[in-house]
C-alpha cells in the first residue's frame, strides 16, 4: 500500500511559512513600539516574503514606508492590503493618511468615508477626516468630525487637539485654549499642543501664560524653532508690560 505524503507536507510548509509571517509582524510590531522604524520595515518585508497574502503586513509595511519618507511605495502596499481584505478599515485609514500627505485631500476623504460607513464610529477616520478638512479651511465641518471622535473615544487627546487648533484657526482663541487644555490633560506629552496652546494665549493677550506653555513646548523638544520664535515675541510682550 503506497502512502501519499506530499499533500500533507504541503499544507503543513505552507501553515508553518503563515505562521512564521505572522510572528514577522509581531515582531516589526515591537520594534515600532521602540522606534526602530528600520528593523521594523525588514520585518514586515520578511512577513510579506514569507506569506504574500499576508494583508496585515502590507500594511504595516506601508505605515513604514510612510514614515521613511516613500508615499508611493507606501501607497502601493496599501493599496494591496485593500485587495486581499476590501474590509481592511486600518488599511483604508493608512491610505487615506498617504494621499491626505501628497495633496491629495478628496482621495483622502474618500478613504476616510469608506471606512466611516463600515463604522461610523471609527474615531482614527473621524479625526483624519477633519483634519483633512481643516487642511481645506473648512474649520466649522472639522470641528464637528472631532467631536464625533471625542464622542466615540472621551480620552482621544488627538482629537482634542486638532479641535482647539480648529477653534485657533477661527480666531476663537479662548476656546481654543480651552480645548488644548484638555488634549495636555490626556497628552501632556505634546510639544505641539504646548506650542498651539502658547500662540492661543499670546493672542488672546496673555503673555505670561504664553510664556510658560512656550517654554514647556521646548523643554519637550529641544530642536523647536517655531516655538523659539513665537517664545522670544512673548517675552517682547511681557517686558512692554
Amino acid at each position: 500500500m503506497r502512502i501519499a505524503f506530499r499533500p500533507p507536507f504541503r499544507v503543513s510548509f505552507q501553515r508553518s511559512k503563515r505562521d512564521r509571517s505572522r510572528r514577522e509582524v509581531s515582531r516589526g510590531n515591537a520594534f515600532l513600539r521602540r522606534r526602530d522604524l528600520s528593523a521594523a520595515l525588514e520585518a514586515f518585508d520578511a512577513a510579506v516574503a514569507l506569506d504574500p497574502d499576508n494583508e496585515v503586513a502590507w500594511n504595516n509595511r506601508g505605515v513604514m514606508l510612510e514614515n521613511l519618507g516613500q508615499p508611493h511605495e507606501a501607497l502601493r502596499c496599501h493599496n494591496f492590503a485593500i485587495k486581499l481584505r476590501p474590509g481592511y478599515q486600518e488599511a483604508w485609514c493608512n491610505k487615506g493618511v498617504v494621499l491626505m500627505h501628497l495633496g491629495q485631500g478628496d482621495g483622502a476623504i474618500e478613504c476616510f468615508d469608506a471606512v466611516l460607513r463600515m463604522n461610523p464610529r471609527h474615531a482614527l477616520a473621524l479625526l483624519n477626516k477633519g483634519i483633512s478638512l481643516s487642511r481645506a479651511h473648512r474649520h466649522q465641518e472639522a470641528i464637528a468630525l472631532f467631536d464625533r471622535a471625542l464622542e466615540a473615544d472621551p480620552h482621544f487627546g488627538l482629537a482634542a487637539l486638532n479641535k482647539a487648533s480648529a477653534l485657533f484657526a477661527l480666531g476663537r482663541n479662548e476656546e481654543a485654549v480651552t480645548w488644548y487644555n484638555h488634549a495636555l490633560r490626556k497628552r501632556p506629552d505634546l510639544p505641539d499642543a504646548w506650542f498651539h496652546k502658547g500662540r492661543a494665549l499670546l493672542r488672546a493677550g496673555q503673555a505670561k501664560a504664553a510664556l510658560l506653555a512656550l517654554e514647556k513646548a521646548i523643554e519637550l523638544r529641544p530642536d523647536f524653532p517655531e516655538a523659539v520664535v513665537i517664545l522670544e515675541e512673548a517675552r517682547a510682550r511681557v517686558t512692554q508690560v
